[in-house]
């Protein structure tokens, strides 16, 4: 059976199948040249080689999205598919990516340390912080003069008012780099008030500008940090080994900056909601402690009642005590005394000779004076006696300026050691009671 022939029209169909779905998601490494970009937004190039070339073209759809634009007598690899031109019947490659030549290399490379730092866990979940939901103090990582940094701090302008941001300033392209952002990271970290949390940030750029977010220094120091990090590296296309190892990764600077903390306008009603329920829980906390205060006010009361009728009890044996000791009383005994000798002296001295009587005057006279010594001294003992159990009087302590301090169950408070911050107190004055709450203590040195 002979084969009918067939129409050029078939046969272009044909190898246009066979050719379309055979090289249906092809990469070309190439030099561009006769580059033209017509006002439709298409961009039509030859890709060569020593040896070949190719027609190729980026449709507008697809030219819009390029990271890059290609130049003539550059070299790129070009992502796409082949297509056939029937009027023509010629074909072409249809591109819808492109990289510099030396991208290549890179991107293995970057699957390589992927693979390396994921085995070491450094990408895990379980290992990442939780950020907190309203820092107070923001660290950021990232050149002072990139744009990035005003990304972040316009949208920070739009934050509380409370914030506080610290710039760590550091390299982020280029050899320099990884050394510059891992010593940016740690000199938060050893700030006295460290930072809540920390924003690492650059702006968009090729792989080879980004390339310093994918060193090993950078990542571990994100991945050794006690403080919980963001990354907002390049595009939201652009992700970097440092983003994996990230406690939280943003798609730019400025979303960066966004998800650190909420904008005024979002927490205004949620402090609203928990203002409300706070005053409620205080509410009934007051309520609920009211008659818990009342009870402990009655039985601390109490106490210092029955405290201080033992004190006068204690203040009543004391005296009848000192009335022994009292001054006045030990003299007039003293003086009877005295007298009776005197008596005695006297009728003896009718009977005596005249030298005797002189002895007996000398011995009168110093018997006085060492009476008169000795009673003396009777008075000053009795006197520091009384001076003593009348300053051990409560009532008259207090009324030399100081305080009896008791606690919420009555007892008495002798030593700072036994308070805490919040304990409530009760000051016993000589005149009445004064409530008062402990702030701090201090202990003596």
């Amino acid at each position: 059976m002979v084969n009918a022939p067939l129409t050029v029209t078939e046969l272009t169909a044909r190898i246009k199948q066979v050719l379309e779905q055979g090289f249906a998601n092809i990469k070309v490494s190439g030099e561009i040249s006769r580059l033209t970009t017509p006002s439709s937004g298409h961009i039509y190039f030859t890709i060569k080689d020593s040896h070949a070339a190719i027609s190729a073209v980026v449709w507008r759809s697809a030219a819009a999205r390029l990271n890059i634009r290609p130049k003539d007598g550059q070299a790129y690899i070009f992502s796409g598919h082949l297509s056939l031109y029937e009027p023509r019947g010629s074909y072409q490659l249809i591109v819808t990516h492109i990289m510099p030549a030396g991208v290549g290399r890179l991107a293995e490379e970057f699957e390589k340390r992927k693979l390396a730092f994921a085995t070491r866990g450094w990408f895990d979940e379980s290992r990442k912080q939780s950020i907190p939901k309203l820092p107070q103090h923001i660290g950021i990582v990232t050149s002072q003069t990139a744009a990035a940094f005003e990304d972040v701090k316009k949208v920070l302008q739009t934050r509380p008012a409370w914030l506080r941001l610290t710039l760590s300033q550091a390299i982020v392209q280029g050899e320099s780099a990884p050394q510059s952002i891992t010593h940016s990271i740690h000199c938060l970290h050893q700030l006295e008030d460290k930072p809540d949390v920390i924003l690492l940030v650059r702006g968009g750029g090729s792989i080879e500008d980004l390339w310093c977010f994918n060193d090993e220094k950078v990542v571990q120091a994100i991945v050794d940090a006690d403080i919980p990090i963001i990354t907002g590296i390049g595009h939201e296309i652009d992700t970097t080994l440092a983003d994996l190892a990230a406690d939280v990764r943003a798609a730019t600077p400025s979303n960066a900056a966004e998800l650190v903390c909420p904008a005024k306008d979002t927490l205004r009603p949620q402090l609203t909601r928990l203002k409300h329920r706070l005053n409620q829980a205080m509410q009934s906390y007051k309520d609920g402690k009211h008659w818990a205060l009342e009870r402990a006010n009655h039985e601390l009361k109490h106490g210092v009642r029955q405290h201080l009728q033992l004190q006068h009890l204690n203040i009543r044996e004391l005296k009848k005590r000192l009335q022994q000791f009292e001054p006045n009383h030990r003299l007039r005994q003293d003086m009877q005394h005295f007298y009776q000798l005197k008596q005695r002296l006297l009728s003896s001295t009718q009977t005596i000779t005249p030298k005797r009587q002189r002895t007996l005057e000398f011995n009168q006279y110093h018997l006085r004076l060492f009476y008169q010594r000795l009673i003396q001294r009777k008075k000053e003992v009795c006197s520091n006696h009384y001076e003593h159990l009348h300053g051990m009087n409560p009532k008259h302590v207090l009324r030399r300026g100081y305080a009896m301090t008791t606690n919420e169950h009555g007892t008495i408070v002798s030593s700072a050691k036994d308070l805490k911050q919040g304990d409530k107190l009760q000051l016993h004055f000589h005149d009445g009671t004064a409530e008062t709450e402990v702030k701090r203590t201090t202990e003596n040195p």
